[in-house]
């Protein structure tokens, strides 16, 4: 079997654009967000504005696990997907666990849930995601032995080239500097399923910094400030333990 690189992140986190560094590699299949459908459809968890999901797609745990080890029969995968989609079901599967090279994205929680309720006023403290990145963060860490790869949305904006170097050499895979820019506007189809969730990816050209503006804040809408008082310390503890262009 091929190498499987799976990116566990939050919502809003610039993760779609670190993604599209790994489709303008073009050595990985690239699979974007495969277990949201379980969450949002399969099991219908909570609703969700802007989905657009494929019917035909696999939706339970075991038939988009068994897609995404069939695909990596045929060539390197990575796939970017939030950690409270199949948290319930991956946390009891080591074995599946240990097949991936588990790497994290963090960003810091205010931007993250004021992009967050600008897309969904519905928005879930689950949702918001920290807490159960943290927890697959330490499982991971717990059936490795050892910690993972984790980067930040603001080092990562600060320095694309030198950080997205630094996740490469962590991981063992060529740095290709190339990726890092591409064609503004060019229609990527697996991004459909969530399209409007991706518009500012969409219409990048590279990775770039703040380009969300808001007219509100923590303060202004119901839960938000107790989201960021919950989420906080947790994303304390993964930011502690990143790597950055210099190493962790």
């Amino acid at each position: 079997m091929n190498r499987i690189i799976a990116s566990w992140v939050h919502p809003r986190s610039i993760s779609t654009a670190f993604e599209r560094v790994f489709i303008e590699r073009g050595d990985f299949n690239v699979l974007h967000e495969p277990f949201s459908a379980l969450y949002y459809v399969y099991e219908k968890r909570v609703d969700c504005p802007g989905q657009h999901i494929d019917p035909d797609a696999p939706m339970s745990y075991p038939g988009i696990k068994n897609w995404i080890l069939a695909e990596a029969e045929k060539t390197p995968v990575f796939f970017k997907d939030m950690c409270y989609h199949p948290f319930d079901h991956i946390i009891k599967d080591p074995e599946f666990l240990q097949l991936m090279t588990n790497t994290f994205l963090i960003r810091e929680p205010e931007k993250t849930i004021l992009s967050h309720y600008a897309m969904n006023p519905n928005v879930t403290s689950e949702e918001i995601g920290y807490e159960l990145e943290f927890n697959l963060f330490e499982r991971v860490k717990e059936i490795t032995g050892t910690t993972p790869v984790l980067i930040d949305a603001d080092d990562l904006e600060d320095d694309p080239a030198g950080v997205t170097k630094a996740y490469c050499q962590a991981v063992g895979i060529p740095f290709i500097a190339e990726a890092l820019s591409w064609d503004a506007g060019k229609h990527i189809k697996a991004w459909d399923s969530w399209k409007e969730w991706h518009v500012d990816a969409t219409h990048s050209s590279g990775i770039q910094k703040n380009i969300e503006k808001f007219d509100f804040g923590l303060d202004d809408k119901l839960n938000l400030r107790t989201y960021y008082d919950h989420h906080l310390p947790l994303y304390e503890r993964l930011y502690a333990q990143r790597i950055t262009a210099e190493g962790r």
